[in-house]
């Protein structure tokens, strides 16, 4: 969650919130979330640790607010590159998306979260729902958006979830338990032409 949308926080308040939240990436990241704690999460964020539990109740809670946060990030930069292609065609606005999505699930600090997600979804189920409807729906939103420019809207949203599939492909799935992927840009290249074709073919 990004922290300018929380309500009735003042902006010491936020900036707290923030600083938690930075400071929960660094140590579930890091550590995992089972091993985490929240006087870790607390002197991460150079907080106490009462502060950290007026923001975020328990340790399972923090971690959806920091799933939260990062798939709005996720979003943000998908944004930003889809508005440099405003009114292009579908084509180049369906490259543009593949290749920054690409581009920002293998940060490792993303890979790392996803991991962290997978890990802990059984337990957490909650944990599971806020991914996708922040991560992967807002993801296969931005397709279908483009896609509607040529296909009804039903047809829109399969080729949008297809298309999300077919540019992570393989090469995701590799790097996401730790397998090295030589010439990750030539495979991704790959897997975007395979996705943009597919999707408006």
């Amino acid at each position: 969650m990004n922290t300018s949308s929380v309500p009735d926080l003042s902006p010491l308040q936020r900036r707290k919130r923030s600083a938690i939240l930075d400071g929960a990436k660094t140590v579930f990241l890091s550590q995992g979330f089972g091993l985490a704690t929240m006087d870790d999460v607390a002197a991460a964020a150079g907080v106490g640790k009462q502060t950290v539990y007026r923001h975020f109740k328990s340790k399972e809670a923090l971690f959806v607010g920091l799933v939260t946060s990062m798939c709005a990030q996720v979003g943000g930069v998908l944004a930003g590159a889809l508005e440099a292609q405003a009114d292009g065609l579908p084509e180049a606005e369906l490259r543009e998306l593949g290749w920054a999505l690409a581009r920002i699930l293998i940060v490792p600090d993303n890979l790392r979260l996803y991991r962290a997600i997978v890990a802990e979804a059984e337990r957490l189920p909650e944990l599971g729902q806020v991914f996708y409807e922040n991560g992967l729906k807002v993801v296969r939103a931005f397709a279908a958006k483009i896609l509607r420019k040529r296909f009804d809207e039903s047809t829109a949203a399969l080729r949008a979830a297809t298309f999300v599939q077919l540019v992570l492909g393989d090469a995701y799935l590799e790097l996401s338990i730790g397998f090295p992927v030589p010439d990750v840009d030539a495979r991704f290249a790959l897997q975007v032409d395979e996705a943009v074709a597919a999707a408006l073919r």
